[in-house]
């Protein structure tokens, strides 16, 4: 038994390294013919004013985190590269190719993805192997054909689409707005400071219609000391009451860093679509104890595909 267990062993380890062995030797050169790429250099993307939507899109509402390009050549996809970047490509010759900006969900590295709400460069070039073509940092826009964004706050208006939670009538107040040296885009940002046992969670006075589930999307920019939820606030049938259902926990940012983020509320809303109206709603916690505990937010849009 000893001496079948031992061959056993000898065979797995011989298959083990003929496999490494094709593995590396496999590297040392690209499938097909051609062994020398061309090469594409992409600096990025910034995002522009779409003049199709009926509201102005002011620099400040125009933010963004672009983190990859995913390259489609010929209309073939080749891959998707951290930016800036340097794409080899074994073809040489005219090609058409096509840039998509790709962007991180719920600000979680294994979720990226090209962003379909942003439209994409495309462009016919002629590869040479060996070779390197420098693209500059290219315009995209909100993609005016792809989407819908049905819910914007900025806080620059007097009328703030933010109020408090589970609080009747007159008496919800308003989210606070502040301005000064905290705010990263335009004069104000709308505040959340956390009060053991106060009210912590704010929802959206306008609710949002939507009846395309296949895609809902909101866009959101935040500075934080403690972590704070997004989710929505919507029913299930005409038999069941109103709740809150969770989407994302955003973490705490570094100290006056500001982040942007992309969160999926497609899951949630396929969840609450009746009567197709929903409302969102942000809740700040405070699990440590922060001492001077705040959430400042901005830019907040809700996206999704045209309705039927």
């Amino acid at each position: 038994m000893q001496t079948t267990y031992k061959t056993h062993n000898m065979k797995k380890i011989l298959y083990i390294v003929i496999l490494i062995t094709i593995g590396l030797s496999s590297c040392d050169k690209f499938s097909g013919e051609q062994e020398i790429p061309s090469y594409i250099h992409f600096e990025g993307f910034y995002l522009e004013e779409n003049t199709d939507f009926t509201f102005s899109q002011s620099s400040d509402l125009l933010t963004s985190d672009i983190r990859d390009v995913w390259v489609y050549l010929d209309g073939k996809y080749i891959g998707a590269y951290p930016i800036p970047c340097s794409i080899p490509i074994l073809k040489e010759g005219k090609h058409k190719i096509d840039l998509r900006p790709g962007i991180i969900y719920n600000g979680m590295n294994n979720m990226r993805e090209e962003y379909v709400f942003y439209t994409s460069h495309s462009d016919t070039l002629n590869l040479v192997p060996g070779e390197e073509i420098r693209i500059e940092k290219q315009p995209i826009m909100y993609n005016a054909n792809k989407c819908s964004i049905p819910f914007k706050e900025t806080f620059e208006s007097y009328f703030i689409n933010f109020k408090q939670a589970n609080v009747i009538g007159e008496e919800a107040l308003s989210m606070n707005v502040i301005s000064g040296d905290s705010v990263k885009y335009g004069n104000n940002c709308g505040t959340i400071y956390f009060e053991e046992g106060g009210h912590n969670k704010y929802i959206s006075v306008d609710s949002i219609f939507c009846n395309n589930t296949n895609g809902v999307i909101l866009e959101i920019d935040y500075c934080s000391n403690i972590p704070f939820e997004i989710g929505l606030y919507g029913r299930s049938s005409s038999a069941e009451a109103n709740k809150y259902i969770s989407a994302v926990r955003l973490t705490p940012t570094q100290e006056n860093e500001w982040k942007k983020s992309y969160i999926i509320l497609t899951k949630v809303w396929k969840t609450l679509g009746y009567p197709l109206n929903f409302h969102i709603y942000l809740e700040a916690f405070n699990p440590e104890k922060t001492k001077n505990s705040f959430v400042h937010v901005d830019n907040i849009k809700v996206l999704h595909f045209p309705n039927n």
